[in-house]
């Protein structure tokens, strides 16, 4: 047995080890740089990269600079001037708190910062490589801090392997940078990106305009003024339009007490809010403010400090939610104090626990893996939904073999939507032992049949045997028009736009679609860059229709993302559903008889899916044993 001797470890080591906490990659080390310029006081920031940052970093800002006797200090581990005593953790009011930043970056990187005050004659340059000192020196230099960072992680190889292209890594970069312009309206923001500038925010306190600089003239168009103050947390800013939603979750901001963080639980109440407003798998556009009492709030949960933790947080989603439906309804709302809960459960937990109907982690992933599925497009021309309703020639019709079972809102285990005082509709799962779930055991094989009515213009029923079929006239139609679509031969040639389309991206999406701007070119699109953020788009595929390029190239950057590549039925996928489901039968249009045996004849060999091509159900069963049982007549 081997006994090993424990010993300390050199500090250079130390540091090199701590520092992969705070800095991951570039945009890691912008943000440490940055959040100190913002508690410095700073009105205009500048932030320079090349090489995704990689090669090159330097921050510079107007604030309130760095002492020269203190300049050495705040290169040491766990230096801080923004925290005094354990007590101050508990009501954190500052953007940094830690003390790790600035000598975690040195630990990995060369680097050197100049700096004054407004009472100093001249400033003070220090230079330090991989964490130790090679120069601290008077110079010239105006009032505030500018800090130059030069190959980072030279000294840390394994960590550059981990690094993503350096387009990918000024993505990243970018990405924050766009968080700071909406967070901080009253302070100019400059983002330079390999000699290009990406971002110059006006600085002038409006948030329209800072969403104007970041997502161009074309979204602010379409957001709605956010402002809710119940005395306990105030929400300020803005949400997006139906017409803003994205495959993903990129263009939501969120930021506690001016912080920018990641909440998916805040993200799930955000969505509640948009129920019944969003396609599956879109996400809303965000741009909200969160003010609470730093004592309401933990900010010290994890290094990077992207995540937070409530005191309460079913206080906090409500909020959110409430807020979002009036500025989505243009009005106020009844704002009742929350319930006391019961048994332990809060309100917040039917965010995290909902059934197929609610809005739960497992769902909002799969919606998310959904996304292509759902373009908004009008493809392959005008064909007329009486094209579809021409009589079938089928063979024989053959049973179909694989049972379906689905479940009613009130089976054990399904979901109950209720409403709670502050009007946050949630799901009660209250078993119900007396109702059944509804079995698709037996299947409609064609006839002989006989069509006893049509509900309420939409539901036909046909009995057939010992058993009755309740069937969604749309959804049956939607199914059969997407199995003919796809059975054609689709071919990826180019349509030329009349003028071209400019489209203004987010610095990930941007960087993403310059790295495939091949694939995008093989898939029939011809794409050219128009800025540093945008591209204008002359051709899309022949199979898109009236789709918009926008709409197009942001549903198929999600798929990239996810993927890694993207194929010709993922491009066209979505316009083929999209066009069964516009050219499909609606709901509430009278049919005549020979136009519902129609309809009909396609499920008879059992070959044609039962489910719609977005997953709901064409048809129901309910045996004559189970309506009897419904009935009581037996037991």
């Amino acid at each position: 047995m081997i006994v090993r001797k424990i010993r300390v470890l050199d500090p250079q080591l130390a540091n090199k080890i701590a520092a992969g906490e705070v800095v991951e990659r570039p945009a890691s080390v912008v943000k440490e740089l940055v959040e100190n310029s913002l508690d410095a006081g700073s009105s205009a920031v500048t932030v320079e990269i090349r090489g995704g940052g990689v090669e090159y970093i330097r921050v510079t800002d107007n604030g309130c600079g760095i002492d020269e006797a203190d300049v050495k200090t705040a290169f040491l581990r766990h230096a801080t001037s923004k925290l005094a005593s354990a007590e101050g953790l508990d009501a954190i009011e500052t953007l940094g708190f830690r003390g790790e930043a600035l000598a975690s970056v040195a630990a990995v990187a060369h680097v050197s910062m100049r700096t004054r005050t407004e009472e100093a004659e001249y400033g003070t340059l220090i230079r330090i490589d991989g964490g130790e000192v090679a120069e601290c020196s008077p110079c010239g230099c105006p009032q505030g801090t500018n800090i130059e960072v030069r190959e980072l992680f030279y000294n840390v190889p394994a960590r550059l392997k981990f690094l993503k292209s350096p387009r990918a890594e000024a993505a990243a970069v970018g990405d924050y940078m766009s968080r700071l312009i909406l967070s901080n309206t009253g302070v100019s923001f400059k983002f330079i990106s390999a000699g290009k500038t990406v971002y110059h925010s006006a600085g002038d306190g409006s948030l329209e305009n800072a969403v104007l600089c970041v997502y161009g003239a074309d979204a602010a168009e379409h957001i709605r003024p956010v402002s809710f103050d119940d005395g306990y947390i105030r929400i300020e800013g803005c949400c997006g339009d139906e017409y803003l939603a994205r495959p993903n979750r990129g263009c939501q901001s969120l930021f506690v007490n001016g912080r920018y963080i990641r909440s998916q639980q805040l993200s799930y109440a955000a969505q509640r809010a948009y129920l019944t407003r969003l396609m599956q798998g879109r996400f809303p556009f965000l741009v909200l403010d969160i003010t609470v009492s730093p004592r309401e709030v933990d900010v010290n949960v994890h290094p990077n400090k992207l995540t937070v933790r409530f005191r309460d947080e079913e206080r906090v989603a409500s909020a959110l939610c409430l807020a979002l439906r009036e500025a989505l309804e243009g009005g106020p709302a009844a704002r009742p104090e929350p319930p006391a809960p019961d048994d332990g459960a809060t309100l917040f937990d039917s965010f995290k626990n909902t059934g197929e109907a609610g809005i739960s982690a497992e769902a909002l992933d799969e919606a998310e893996r959904e996304a292509a599925a759902h373009l908004s497009a009008n493809a392959f021309g005008n064909i007329t939904e009486e094209a579809f309703l021409r009589p079938a020639h089928s063979s024989a019709p053959e049973a179909y073999t694989e049972p379906l079972t689905l479940h009613d809102a009130g089976s054990a285990g399904a979901a109950k939507e209720v409403c709670d005082p502050v009007g946050l509709v949630h799901f009660d799962f209250t078993p119900q032992r007396e109702e059944r779930p509804v079995q698709m055991e037996a299947v409609f094989d064609g006839e002989p049949y006989t069509v006893i009515g049509v509900a309420f213009d939409t539901y036909i029923l046909v009995q057939q045997g010992e058993n009755v079929f309740a069937i969604d006239q749309h959804a049956a139609h939607e199914r059969i028009n997407y199995e003919r679509l796809i059975r054609g031969d689709l071919r990826f040639d180019s349509q030329f736009l009349l003028t071209g389309e400019v489209i203004q991206l987010a610095p990930g999406d941007f960087g993403l679609l310059t790295e495939n701007i091949e694939r995008f070119r093989e898939l029939g699109f011809e794409i050219e860059e128009f800025g540093p953020l945008s591209v204008k788009v002359h051709a899309v595929p022949t199979g898109a229709g009236s789709m918009r390029a926008e709409r197009m190239l942001a549903d198929m950057l999600e798929i990239i993302r996810r993927k890694g590549s993207v194929s010709e039925l993922d491009v066209i996928r979505g316009a083929l559903i999209q066009y069964s489901c516009k050219h499909a039968i609606k709901a509430g249009r009278p049919l005549t008889e020979a136009e519902i045996r129609d309809l009909l004849s396609h499920y008879a060999d059992g070959s044609t899916p039962l489910t719609c091509p977005h997953g709901r159900p064409v048809m129901l069963c309910f045996s004559k044993r189970d309506i009897e049982k419904m009935f009581k007549r037996i037991v």
